[in-house]
């Protein structure tokens, strides 16, 4: 048994040594382990899969737990820890052992920041419990772990659980997104269609939001009439339009009543702040790791693939529903993003700028110039 130094020490000292996974690190702060707990089915059926791919701390573990219900397809997950989170490495593998679709969808990989004396990453030993299956499901609410911390990088563990996805095709969300009934099989034909991993195309999924206390709608019937309602609404249309707007809603409209085939056509991208909901290829860019949490991480994605040079397309019929319509920055958001400006945005604005600018020096006139 080797010796354990750091956070890793902590995390053995707690759960015990029991096996060894992959790792790996980020910018000599970060520690990785892929593959922590495996999805058992491929999903494969004559096509290439669509990944969903999301992100999160202890806290969203409800939301999370929930996906494989929403989702017909693999779900590829990316947990930070903290000193304060570790027993959700042991909730999640009695989850996964003991919740069937949890079994069959999810992957999980972890992430936890580096200690001070900690000169390496060593691999993370989670112990089986003793507790039946019937135990852990009776009490699993009981079991998740809060977090405590306020900060976590947000643009890297969303890459963690791309790389980490067991298919090439990855449906970037947060996980507080509802799916659109059937969308993980109604939307292969598509994303296999425009997404081969060589041609630079990004397909987008219109993203709406619902009152609290309402019924999430999640066929384009149930959309349009929730629309007439005044019940659901596109995606922050009160807070942030303009961040998240795509246009011509009618015409996304017909052509998804029209028929049940998920479709898709170019649109013009809004940059240089536009914050879309894409799914990508493996092959295509990935967001900058750096990019201070809640200020613009997913926007810089989308303005590095408009500088790389990529056509934006959007797809009919499906869609995903925030639960709750927000009207103002919440006081946390409010004091992360007043951290992170104050401490990391300028140094990440530098960083992002002189490498879109070497990288992409054409795309300018068409895209813009982006600030963090």
């Amino acid at each position: 048994m080797k010796p354990q130094d750091g956070f890793s020490e902590t995390i053995g000292k707690s759960l015990g040594l029991y096996a060894v996974h992959p790792i790996d690190y980020q910018d000599d702060q970060i520690c990785i382990e892929y593959n922590f707990l495996e999805a058992t089915e491929s999903f494969r059926y004559g096509l290439e899969p669509v990944s969903l791919a999301i992100h999160g701390t202890s806290d969203v573990l409800g939301l999370i737990e929930r996906m494989p219900g929403l989702w017909d397809g693999p779900i590829s997950v990316g947990v930070f820890l903290d000193s304060d989170s570790l027993m959700v490495l042991e909730y999640l593998r009695n989850l996964h052992k003991c919740d069937r679709d949890f079994n069959r969808k999810v992957t999980i990989h972890f992430a936890y920041r580096k200690s001070i004396f900690q000169k390496g990453c060593r691999p993370v030993d989670v112990p089986m419990t003793n507790l039946t299956c019937r135990e852990f499901m009776a009490n699993r609410k009981s079991w998740r772990i809060p977090s405590s911390f306020l900060l976590y990088p947000y643009s890297m563990m969303r890459n963690v659980a791309r790389r980490g996805a067991k298919s090439d095709l990855h449906f970037v969300i947060d996980a507080d997104m509802v799916p659109s009934i059937g969308v993980a099989r109604d939307i292969m034909p598509v994303a296999n269609a425009l997404l081969d991993g060589k041609r630079k195309v990004v397909l987008l999924i219109r993203r709406f939001e619902t009152r609290k206390g309402a019924d999430v709608p999640r066929t384009v019937a149930d959309l349009k009439m929730s629309m007439r309602a005044k019940r659901t609404f596109e995606f922050h249309y009160q807070f942030h339009p303009n961040l998240h707007l795509i246009k011509n809603l009618p015409y996304w409209f017909t052509k998804s009543r029209s028929s049940d085939n998920v479709s898709a056509w170019e649109i013009e991208p809004r940059m240089p702040h536009w914050e879309p909901q894409p799914i990508l290829h493996r092959n295509d860019l990935y967001a900058p790791d750096y990019v201070p949490s809640r200020v613009k991480d997913m926007v810089s994605l989308a303005f590095k693939l408009c500088r790389a040079g990529y056509s934006f397309h959007l797809a009919s019929y499906a869609f995903t529903v925030h639960e709750g319509v927000k009207t103002s920055n919440s006081l946390f958001n409010v004091a992360v993003a007043t951290h992170q400006q104050l401490h990391a945005k300028h140094r990440a604005h530098k960083r992002f700028a002189d490498e879109i600018r070497t990288l992409y020096p054409d795309t300018v006139d068409k895209c813009g110039n982006f600030e963090i």
